[in-house]
């Protein structure tokens, strides 16, 4: 059965970062989640285009949240990234806001009011 909610996806390494998201968008949103850049790879893969926005944080281990925000943007063009961050000057990421990969990116620690204003005005008609 399909869910009428727009489809996330929060990729952050870290568990309660992933916690804390998932409460703050739960109610508003259907959610998936992964813990790395292949597990998000393969997250959207089984969805076939259904995530229409993800939420990512910039530093990982393995590919950084700009290296997954450059492969979105090749297979998944029509999907919305949002990149979380403590580190807004990186060349990476001015390089992938400027390439257009990135759409946003949230400065950490993040306001709740203001992250969930940003997600929804993607969502507006």
């Amino acid at each position: 059965m399909a869910s009428s909610k727009q489809h996330l996806l929060i990729v952050d390494d870290e568990p309660l970062n992933r916690e804390l998201l998932r409460r703050m968008l739960s109610p508003s949103y259907e959610l998936s989640e992964a813990s790395d850049a292949q597990e998000a790879l393969e997250v959207l893969e089984s969805e076939a285009g259904g995530v229409q926005l993800i939420l990512c944080d910039y530093l990982m281990p393995g590919k950084s949240g700009a290296e997954l925000a450059g492969i979105v943007r090749e297979r998944w063009p029509g999907t919305t990234f949002l990149l979380l961050t403590g580190y807004d000057e990186d060349q990476e990421i001015a390089d992938a806001r400027e390439n257009g990969s990135v759409h946003v990116v949230i400065t950490k620690p993040w306001r709740t009011t203001e992250l969930r204003a940003t997600i929804a005005s993607y969502f507006e008609d």
